[in-house]
């Protein structure tokens, strides 16, 4: 067995990485990576990120050695090898500072290699990773630039910009650049990938796009926006952003839909729309007097009284009895 000792005088000289000597044994055990990436994550990349790429970069070496002599009855390697993946790529794009050009390149050397010897196994896990790699830099792209920059832009040039780097790599940019409230940034990206005709099909970047304008403030361009949308469309994105655990950006598109909805007096999905909303209100802002304020101006924009009746039933659900006769005659 081989130890590999991770950046001295740090945490991650508690990182070790085992690789056992897989052609006695094929069915590796993989439990050391994962516990690798449980403590990863832990570490916090904006005081010191640079041991942490150490980390990923060491642990996939290990997997190329290793590779060749797992076979399919090995759980976990392409979980495992993804997770790597992903890690690596996430924290490349929130490194405050670009790597060196010393240190990009030998980065890139690195996935090259690594990502050639899994193709060889039929293993493309590394696939995203390693086109990130053949940029010149993380952000540094020419036409990345010139989209996040707003700047008039070359279609032919951004459409095979956004076929090179695929959903996988253009989602987390945008997730990133939310995560870092580069808004009109991220609304641009998003734009661009929601209208692209293959990007747009494989990823959630219509509903991504929308997030954006409904959280950079109303204006003409969310209802242009939103008034192409079907309302089961919108549910059905508001049930992704649900499950994966948004419900504040799910309760911001939930909003937007419902107010729609009650402005133009369209009975259409209002009832779904309306019970969506009260359940996310009450998980993003539990406060009593909060929900019942929401309420009240969601109850200005109605044009019939059935729509008032469907407020009335949520807040019956949500609220004493008591409350709800107040709430009747506050209307």
């Amino acid at each position: 067995m081989n130890l590999v000792h991770l950046h001295r005088n740090s945490w991650v000289t508690r990182c070790i990485v085992k690789i056992d000597d897989y052609q006695q044994s094929q069915n590796a055990d993989l439990s050391i990576h994962l516990t690798l990436l449980e403590y990863a994550e832990k570490w916090k990349t904006s005081e010191d990120p640079l041991p942490l790429l150490e980390v990923y970069t060491v642990a996939i070496q290990s997997y190329v050695k290793a590779r060749p002599y797992l076979t399919s009855e090995c759980e976990n390697v392409a979980l495992v090898l993804e997770r790597l993946a992903l890690s690596c790529v996430e924290l490349l794009l929130c490194l405050p500072v670009e790597l060196s050009d010393k240190q990009w390149e030998q980065f890139q050397t690195l996935v090259q290699v690594a990502h050639e010897k899994l193709m060889e196994n039929g293993s493309c896990e590394l696939h995203f990773l390693a086109t990130l790699a053949q940029e010149t830099g993380v952000w540094k792209n020419p036409v990345l630039c010139t989209i996040l920059s707003q700047e008039p832009l070359d279609k032919d040039k951004v459409n095979e910009f956004l076929a090179f780097e695929g959903p996988i790599l253009l989602d987390m940019r945008i997730k990133h650049l939310i995560k870092t409230n580069q808004l009109s940034q991220a609304t641009a990206l998003a734009k661009l990938c929601s209208d692209h005709p293959e990007i747009g099909t494989k990823g959630s970047f219509k509903q991504t796009y929308l997030v954006c304008l409904c959280t950079s403030s109303p204006n003409e361009k969310l209802i242009e926006e939103i008034s192409e949308v079907d309302c089961k469309d919108a549910l059905e994105m508001i049930c992704n952003l649900e499950s994966e655990g948004d419900e504040k950006s799910a309760l911001v598109l939930c909003t937007a839909f419902l107010s729609r909805q009650l402005q133009q007096g369209d009975m259409y999905c209002a009832w779904e729309l309306t019970l969506f909303w009260s359940k996310l209100q009450q998980r993003v802002e539990p406060s009593i007097q909060v929900y019942l304020e929401r309420c009240r101006q969601l109850s200005l924009l109605t044009k019939t009284v059935y729509h008032i009746f469907f407020l009335i039933k949520v807040i019956n659900s949500e609220v004493r009895i008591t409350k709800l006769f107040f709430y009747i005659n506050y209307l």
